[in-house]
This record gives C-alpha cells, structure tokens and sequence, in this order.
C-alpha cells in the first residue's frame, strides 16, 4: 500500500518551467498507457497505444475499479478527439481585416490583463465572465478560471452543468439541505424495479455499465424496467412497461403516479414518519389529482399508469433513472421535484437499488457564497459537483445586451464552443458582437473561436496533466499523465489563468519562507504550516463574502505557484490540496475502504496516502466508500434528518399546470433538439469520420404517417420551421417514433474541411438556430430543447444511398 513517509522530491524548478517540460518527455511510441475516455461523462477505463505520437488504438482498461474493462462505441474516437486538422498550436490575435495573426504568449497576456483590468475597474468586477469550463472529463481548469473570477469579485460563471442538471441541487438543497458535493442517482445496478425517465442508456450509457446492467436486470426474472419515451428506444425495446408519452408531459405523468399511491394507500408509512415532513401537506394535493385527467394529457392508458405506479410501490427496491429527456425538457424543475417526491413517499432514498446520494473525490467544501444575481431576471446561481456558483448559459445574451452599466463586457470561454453547443445561436451572435473582449482558451478552431478577440491554445485532453470529478458510487479518482505531446506552444488552462493573474496584479509573490514551507509540504508534519502560510499571504483582512472568496481565488494561485513545481506536473498541487481536505473532511468514506490505517491519527498522514495512491494509480484508484446503512443521513443536512417534502411554491405552481391547457399554435410538430445517438460526443470531436456506415447521422426521425402528410420519404429533404429559424434537413422514416414528434440527433453544426477540397463543410444541422433563449425553466433558465415547436414543408427529392435500419451502437 505504499508508506505514509514522503518521497524524497528532485530539485525545484519554476512553475513555467515545468509546465514547458509537460508531456515533452512522453515517449513517441508506447503501449497500454492508463487514461480515461473523456468523451461523456462516465469516463471510462482505457488503455492507449501510441505510435510516432499518435493514439493508434484504444482498448477498454479492465484494471480501472469502476468501469472494470467497459467502453462503448465513443471510446474509440478518442484519437479524432485529438488528431485532426483545426487544433490551434500559436495565441492568435484578430486582426482589424478579421483575419488572424500569431502573437507571443507574452503579447497575448499582456494585452488580455490590460483591457480585463480596464474593464474590472471601469465598470464592476461582474462585467468580466467566465462560460465553459470542465469539460466532459477535463476538469483542471477549473483551478485556473474560478480563482480568477473569485479574486477580483465576480460571480459570473456559466457551465454546462447549468444548462442541463442545475435544477436537482436547487431541489436537493431545499428538500435535504444537502450540500453541493452529491448527486442523487438511480441505483439500477442493485433496483428490483428501475423507472427510465427521460433516457436511453443503451445508447447514450446514462449509469456505469449501462448495457451491462440492463442485460442484467432483462434476464433476471424478479427485476423490471419501465421506460417513459416518446420514442420506442433501444431501452424500451427491453423493458416490461413502455409509457410511450406525449412529448413533455412528464409532469403529469408524475403527478399521476405519485397521486396514485398516495391515493390508494401505498406509500411507505415507516419510513416516511422517519425521514420525511410535510407529507400530510403533500398527501393532500394529491389526493385532489385527477388520474384519469392527468392520463388523458399525457396521452397514455390510465391502466398503464397505473400498473407502473402499483409496481414501482410494491417492489422492494425501486431506482428511478434520469437524464436530458426531462433535463430539457419543460417544467424540470418541478419534475426533479416529483422524481424525489416518488423517491420519498415510496421510502426509496438513501437506500441501494432506489436512489443514493454519490459523490466526488475531495472535501466537504461548504458551500461558497452567492456573490450576485443576474441584472435581467430573477435567477439565483446554484452549486452541483463542486462548490461554484452557476448559471445557466441561457442567461448569457440577455446579461451582454443589458443596458445596465455593470452589464458583462468581457468573456472568457474555455473548453466550450456557445455558438454550436448553447441554445439560440442567433441571439449569442447578436450578444458577442456587443462584447469589449471575447476570449476563447482552446485546443480547436472552435465555430466560437472564430468569433473571438483572441484565442490562446491549450493542449488536448491526452496531451497534459488532466483529471475527472464526475461523481460514481464510490469515491474514486483518476489523475492521468499525458500520453501524446501537443504543440510545445499550447499550454494547460491553469497556467494561463496564473500567468494572467499575475500580469493583473492579482496575487502577491510568495516569500521565500514560503517557498521552503512549499518543499517539504508532503511531509505530514509541515503540510499544516504551509497552508497556514499560504492563507495568510492570500487573506487581506475582509470577512465579506467577497473577500472570502478573493482569498480563495488568491490562495490557489499561490497554491500553483509554490506547491507546484515541487511535484510532477503542478496540476497535482490541485490534487494535493484536494487529498488533504478529504482526509480531514471525509475520514469516515476513506475508512471504509482503507480499515487497516483506522490508528493513524494524523489526517494530514491520510491525506499524503490519498496523494500517494493517486500517484501511484494512473488507472483509477478506489478511495472511499460510502456509508450504506447512513446514506440519508449524511447527506440529509437538516438537524433532525428529515426531507422537507412539502414546498409551497412548487405545489402552487403544480396546481396551476393542472387547470391549464396546451395553447393553441400555429406549429403542430414537437422537435426533439437534441436525441442522443451512437455518434454523439458533443462538440469535442471535430472530426467526422470516426462515424461509421452509410446512414445520414443527421437526418430527422419522422412517423411514417406525418411523413406522408408532408409528401417525403426517406432521404428526402424537408424546411423545417420554428419561431426563431429555419434549417433544410434530410429525414429518415422510422416506426419506432411518435406522430407529430421529430427527432434530430445532437451532432450539431460544426464546420471541418472537406476531406477532397478541404473547404470547411457543415457536418450536420445548426440545431440552435431553431431554439428560442426564452423557452427556458422558470427557476434555473435550463433550455426546452426537448419541446421545439415547429412547422415542416417538403422542398425537394434527393438521391442518396439507401438508409439502414437503425443499429445499437453500443460495444
């Protein structure tokens, strides 16, 4: 298991120094290297070959704890994640005729500090914001840009988080009081029956090991699945229940299966009395549900309903699973209300095979202050992974375009491309053209990049020092070391992010006491005199929350800046610090994995182990497990340990849906924006010919009686129509779809060159060119990209090969 000593460190050499030596010492040619695929958010285990510095062949790492020899078709466009023909290797700076011209790192600092420095003191600290960040399973730069924010006072950050999953903290936080270091999951693995709400795991391997799993639970005799779709899925093929719903009737489905066991007595007495308040409150509304209403709406048999809430009650263990489906769809706030409601009533929470709470690797952070709200809406940033406030990228446009003073005037992009990948591409258009200072921080000519001031170049995922904190149900980290060299002129977020500190003044140079501290920091014995020290350094006197929070952004740099270059890379300055706090924070979760160090007293001794398995595991290490038997409780944060069910406003505001109609509309299609396929990797894989077959991956799924309506077939190309825009696409007549629902794969609308004329070719459809910024939740302002309405008009024939019938692309 390795010795709590430190291991003796070579000689020190400057934090820019050893970030230029980075992946310089990678060998051109090497075999089964441990790394992760970062291509979704499961991250999982593979092994990488490398010939003449390129990654020739991935295979799925059967050492890696958690995913234990499982990958799916994506893991295998890793290397067109990487190699391709639009990486940026020089900062580029745009010149007045539009046209980009190679500057030194020096210039591009310089200038960038200058003007963030202008703008921060001339207007306010929120007018400089940051959008991106973290990435899939590139989570270092968020070392890099959130200190950056917090050191100078603003709040404004955007993610991706933001645009899909910020509703569940939101809700978690007022039913559980729970923290942002959790996530409540579905634990279909152990479930006896397993609700799919929104997802197609087969496809999109929502879960560790979907199809693993899902073949499991199909043989076993005593488990079932049911799948609430639209679409008869890959999923829905296998399950025992098909509620095929009408699109974004979620809600009502809900509120139907939540009123029917309430109603006919079903819920779980004991535990409720135990570890809930407020149901009698709840229990009352719905009592007053119209099942047979809430039916019709959704369009599906009450008998149907009802035979899924009557076994989802009866089950022993029951796992409701959830993803994009009802994450962008409408209402999400009050379906992540109702999934927990579900959860609750049925004593299925905190419980293995219902839903437990997981969560990351590193320290129970508290959570950070709000330092703002937004200047156009009403909107309060929430907290999920890690503790950073943020929005929703939605919000973006409309805080550009204020007429406020303290409106944003720069922006910072970093690992996200909001041109292709945010809603409503037109109004980010009309909103970047309004910016003083675009900044995008990137390893590709991103559509986005194209648009910007400046774009400085960072290494490729493989190509640096990088980590993942997606939460699993076990406490897990995996730090891995470059396997491929990138261009000797890219370097890593956080090191950008330092080196513009410094030119803004931001952080103090650290003395030398403190450097000497930093040297022998991973003996146990000193750890706590050097951040003793480096807090002090970062403190400058203020309790606000600002200057909490400028004392954090402060103190990671000097963090970066010391500890770094006493370690391999100064990325595991992060690591270190992250080892530390969960040792001293988590203790219980590292020793239920690790029993026989229970005598070791000294947290800062674990804390060094924590570090040193991580360094000596580059596959993954397992560092915690969590409390089965108290999973609610230590997660439930209220002093007596009971959920607060009953929310007034989300009850008010469910009463409301249910005296409402559909309105009227002059566009009787509903578009799925945004359907998951096999060829899916978002917008970090430019390259499109990791796509196999002869299929149209873009075309749009249409019922066969709505494309007779139109007048097309397969193949053919139809105006499709919405409110904000208009996109020509090819469709695909296929069965398993819903009248009136449509469906267009999330590839998007990335430009690559032709692989004959290498002119720059559109791979798919500008999907958000059809989405309006204002059809977003009331609470979060997550996009309704899964209830588009629109209007289709046949345009012309085309000859095209002939389509195959759809294929799992799942390995």
């Amino acid at each position: 298991m390795g010795q709590l000593t430190p291991k003796p460190r070579k000689s020190a050499m400057t934090t820019s120094a050893k970030v230029q030596q980075g992946a310089a010492h990678v060998p051109p040619n090497a075999t089964d290297l441990s790394s992760v695929c970062i291509l979704c958010s499961h991250n999982c285990g593979v092994k990488l070959d490398i010939e003449d510095n390129i990654i020739v062949k991935v295979k799925a790492d059967k050492t890696n704890p958690t995913t234990k020899g499982y990958i799916c078709n994506k893991a295998f466009a890793i290397p067109n994640s990487v190699h391709h023909k639009q990486r940026v290797e020089h900062p580029l700076k745009k010149m007045p005729d539009g046209t980009f011209a190679q500057i030194s790192w020096d210039q591009a600092i310089s200038e960038i500090a200058a003007k963030l420095n202008h703008i921060r003191h001339t207007y306010a600290p929120r007018a400089v914001a940051v959008a991106g960040i973290g990435g899939q399973g590139n989570h270092s730069n968020v070392f890099g840009a959130l200190p950056l924010l917090y050191a100078i006072g603003s709040g404004s950050f955007f993610n991706a988080l933001g645009q899909e999953k910020i509703q569940h903290p939101l809700v978690d936080g007022r039913l559980f009081k729970a923290g942002h270091d959790h996530y409540l999951a579905g634990d279909e693995h152990k479930a006896d029956f397993v609700l799919y709400l929104g997802t197609n795991p087969l496809i999109s391997n929502r879960g560790v090991n979907a199809t693993d799993t899902i073949k499991e639970i199909v043989k076993d005799p005593n488990r079932q699945i049911a799948v609430v779709d639209p679409r008869l899925t890959e999923t829905a093929r296998r399950s025992d229940f098909h509620l095929c719903i009408k699109p974004a009737q979620d809600v009502y489905l809900m509120l139907a299966i939540n009123a029917i066991i309430v109603q006919e007595e079903l819920y779980d007495r004991d535990f409720i009395a135990k570890k809930v308040k407020g149901f009698e409150q709840v229990a009352a509304m719905l009592k007053k549900v119209d099942r047979e209403d809430m039916a019709r709406r959704t369009e599906l048999a009450i008998e149907d309903i009802e035979a899924v809430a009557r076994a989802f009650a009866a089950a022993p263990t029951a796992a409701i699973c959830y993803d994009l489906g009802v994450d962008h769809g409408i209402n999400t706030t009050l379906n992540s209300y109702l999934i927990r409601m579900l959860s609750l009533i049925t004593g299925n929470t905190g419980v293995r095979g219902g839903n437990v709470f997981v969560q990351q690797f590193g320290p129970k952070f508290p959570i950070l202050p709000r330092l703002q709200k937004p200047l156009e809406s009403d909107i309060i940033a929430s907290a999920l992974i890690a503790p950073m406030m943020q929005f929703s990228p939605n919000l973006i446009p409309e805080e550009i375009l204020s007429s406020h003073p303290h409106r944003i005037r720069a922006l910072i992009v970093d690992g996200a491309n909001p041109l292709v990948s945010y809603v409503d591409t037109k109004r980010f258009r009309e909103a970047f053209a309004q910016l003083d200072l675009l900044v995008v921080i990137e390893p590709n000519m991103t559509e986005t990049a194209q648009a910007a001031d400046y774009v400085l170049p960072t290494p490729a995922g493989y190509e640096k020092w990088e980590m993942a904190v997606f939460p699993k149900d076990v406490i897990y980290a995996q730090v891995r070391p470059p396997v491929v060299s990138g261009s000797p002129d890219a370097l890593p977020e956080i090191e950008i992010y330092h080196r513009l500190a410094l030119a803004m003044g931001i952080v103090k140079p650290a003395s030398k006491l403190i450097y000497r501290l930093a040297a022998k920091a991973t003996n146990p014995l000193y750890a706590p005199a050097y951040l003793a020290a480096i807090g002090a350094l970062s403190f400058k006197g203020k309790l606000s929350k600002e200057g909490v929070l400028a004392t954090v952004g402060r103190l990671f740099f000097t963090l970066y800046e010391t500890l770094g270059p006493q370690l391999k890379n100064p990325l595991m300055a992060y690591v270190w610090l992250l080892s530390m706090g969960y040792a001293l924070t988590r203790r219980k979760q590292f020793d239920l994995q690790f029993p026989e160090f229970k005598s070791i007293k000294n947290p800062f001794a674990i804390g060094q182990k924590v570090f040193d398995l991580i360094n000596e595991h580059p596959e993954g290490v397992v560092l915690g497990l969590m409390d089965e038997a108290r999973n609610f409780e230590d997660f439930c944060h209220y002093f007596d340990k009971k959920a607060r069910l009953y929310q007034a406003d989300f009850i008010a505001d469910l009463e409301v849906l249910m005296g409402q109609e559909d309105a009227v509309t002059d566009y009787p299609f509903v578009l799925d924006a945004g359907m998951r396929t096999g060829w899916t990797a978002n917008t970090i894989v430019r390259d499109p010919s990791w796509r196999k077959g002869r299929d149209i991956h873009y075309a749009m799924l249409i019922h066969p009686e709505d494309a007779e309506l139109v007048g097309v077939a397969s193949g053919d190309m139809v105006k499709l129509t919405t409110k904000r825009g208009e996109v020509t696409v090819p469709v695909k007549v296929d069965t398993s779809t819903r009248k009136g629902h449509l469906h267009l794969p999330n590839i998007f609308d990335m430009q690559y060159p032709d692989p004959v004329t290498g002119k720059p070719t559109r791979t798919g459809v500008t999907l958000n060119e059809l989405s309006d910024v204002n059809d977003r939740d009331k609470y979060t302002a997550i996009p309704a990209l899964k209830y588009v309405r629109c209007q289709l008009t046949a345009v012309a024939k085309v000859a095209v090969d002939a389509m195959p019938a759809e294929e799992e692309a799942v390995v």
